[in-house]
């Protein structure tokens, strides 16, 4: 076990630290990747699962990655510190970025199994293997090392180490015990895929803590899970009259604003067993969908997290523009003759620096404080039906002088009118018809010459104060 590196599924995929190659082209789009950057952007399982499709599209000719010095496919490699890197499916010497060795896989292939694959190890797992599926009576013609050809006038054969069938499957067993290239590992389920039959992959002993780079191709391949074969299930399924194997899957929960994982080993039946030969997975626990069913849970959790905490700021918000609201209206409308001008004026400064902050304070190093007074008391005016603080009987009165003096809050005035339903009262007094006479003549001018426009930030500040009134999409002069 020693120099083993493990390393958690849903860690951060990790780069190597120099790559040879530093830089990779999609050859459909021309878009160039930052090596490093790209294996970092996946999590270690992801990276496994990344590594195998693009070895296999490798194999297929259809490479979705180039080395950007040469444009030779590449395919994503792991270093026995389970860093990743890229490869050159090819080497000739004409790229600076050397990323093979002499030998070929089928030489170091060669080199490693010599006189290794059928090890006393490898035999008592196989003896095992033959020993839990024959004692299980659904499963038919079980065998040792016979061999399948391809069918259809495809070219090829396996020998898998263990084979049978049941009324559902063709089913195809292979011990693992020393390290397998992926391609190894992708050439069989293609082959057992296209035959029609599963491809099950079984261990003689397994722990999440220590795993090869083998076992997490196999592992991460089988929508993680995986299958033990030893003397203890063999002996339970002789036992139970059925096939028995032990299985490691790991399961994902939430856990404060995450998904993280746990393993769960536990004896299964083969009847507990789901098998896709299409996918060539072979699980008890369907981790993929469960993680992603757990995302969308977590997503709508944020979701609504993200809604509250939403709609408490923007109640906040409005608690607090509320607050200020009556404030400067209460400051207004209480005023009285005898307060001293000077402190009255800081303290409508300061007040104006607070609207200021929320963006509705009037501009100017010196904010009129005749201005607001004037606006809150159009306000009142409206709302109330009759002159507040202007000092006029009648709104007919109150009509002439903004028509004279203050054009530039008519459509305010008139649009307020309309919110707080006073309209009428505007030509209550009007008994000379004076006043209708020139709203009249004006109305044609009011949405077009500048001298009926608000300053913006009186604007700003009226809406703020009669909370929208003095706005709307249609402006018109009350008739």
């Amino acid at each position: 076990m020693v120099g083993n590196t493990t390393v958690d599924p849903l860690a951060w995929a990790s780069a190597v630290t120099k790559p040879e190659i530093d830089a990779v082209r999609n050859p459909r789009t021309g878009h160039v990747l930052n090596v490093r950057r790209l294996i970092r952007a996946f999590r270690y399982e992801r990276a496994i699962l990344l590594r195998q499709r693009l070895k296999a599209l490798v194999k297929r000719d259809d490479a979705r990655l180039v080395c950007a010095t040469c444009g030779v496919p590449v395919y994503l490699a792991c270093s026995t510190t389970k860093r990743f890197f890229f490869r050159h499916r090819h080497e000739d010497g004409s790229c600076p970025a050397v990323t093979r060795t002499e030998l070929s896989e089928a030489d170091i292939r060669a080199m490693k199994y010599r006189g290794a694959q059928e090890s006393g190890a490898h035999k008592r797992v196989k003896a095992l293997l033959l020993r839990s599926l024959s004692a299980d009576p659904r499963f038919k013609d079980v065998a040792s090392e016979r061999t399948w050809r391809a069918s259809e006038g495809l070219c090829g054969l396996r020998r898998p180490d263990v084979s049978a069938r049941t009324d559902t499957h063709r089913l195809a067993f292979e011990v693992q015990l020393s390290t397998t290239f992926m391609d190894v590992v992708l050439s069989r389920k293609e082959f057992y895929r296209a035959e029609g039959a599963a491809l099950v992959w079984v261990l003689p002993y397994f722990h999440p803590s220590y795993r090869r780079m083998t076992v997490d191709d196999i592992l991460f391949g089988n929508n993680s899970n995986i299958f033990v074969v030893d003397e203890t299930t063999a002996a339970a399924s002789e036992a139970a009259g059925t096939f028995i194997m032990t299985c490691w899957y790991r399961k994902p929960f939430i856990q404060g604003d995450d998904i993280v994982d746990e393993w769960v080993e536990r004896m299964v039946r083969w009847d507990e067993v789901m098998v896709d030969v299409n996918s060539q997975t072979i699980v008890v626990f369907d981790y993929a969908q469960e993680a992603a069913r757990l995302g969308e849970e977590l997503r709508a959790a944020r979701l609504e997290s993200s809604a509250a905490a939403e709609a408490a700021a923007r109640q906040a918000l409005e608690d607090q523009e509320n607050e200020l609201r009556e404030q400067v209206l209460r400051f207004i409308l209480d005023a009285s003759r005898d307060d001293d001008d000077l402190p009255r004026y800081q303290a409508w400064a300061l007040l104006n620096e607070r609207l200021r902050s929320m963006g509705y304070g009037l501009d100017g190093e010196y904010p009129d404080l005749l201005t607001v007074t004037r606006i809150v008391h159009l306000i009142e005016s409206a709302r109330a039906g009759r002159p507040v603080g202007f000092g006029y009987k009648s709104f007919a009165e109150l009509g002439h002088h903004l028509i004279h003096q203050h054009p530039e809050l008519l459509l305010a005035f008139g649009h307020m009118l309309r919110r707080f339903g006073t309209k009428e009262a505007l030509y209550r007094d009007d008994r000379t018809g004076k006043l209708k006479a020139k709203l009249d003549a004006l109305r044609g001018h009011i949405l077009h010459d500048p001298k009926y426009r608000m300053p913006e930030d009186q604007e700003r500040l009226c809406a703020f104060l009669s909370q929208g009134a003095s706005l709307k999409a249609r402006l018109r002069i009350p008739r």
